[in-house]
């Protein structure tokens, strides 16, 4: 049980990590490099799927993982456009 949580954290951190790493993120200024952030990210999504891949067999671990990462995706641009408001004029 210890193992799903671990990789479940472990991929929420990665799916972070690799969306502020992307060239057309919405969160702003970063506080290092974009290049070390998707390392960290990947090193993470790595890590969260063999914690997962020990507590649950192949394809339901990459299912897990999959929806961990489209649902964290999808979740937070949204958020932090909704966080930063509406630009000046728009409303």
């Amino acid at each position: 049980m210890i193992g799903a949580i671990l990789g479940g954290l472990c991929a929420a951190v990665a799916a972070v990590l690799l969306y502020l790493a992307a060239p057309h993120q919405k969160w702003g200024a970063l506080p290092c490099r974009p290049g070390l952030l998707g390392w960290a990210g990947a090193l993470s999504l790595a890590l969260g799927t063999m914690l997962l891949l020990g507590w649950a067999g192949p394809a339901t671990a990459i299912f897990i993982l999959l929806t961990l990462l489209m649902t964290i995706w999808s979740v937070v641009p949204i958020a932090i456009a909704w966080r930063r408001g509406a630009p000046e004029g728009k409303r």
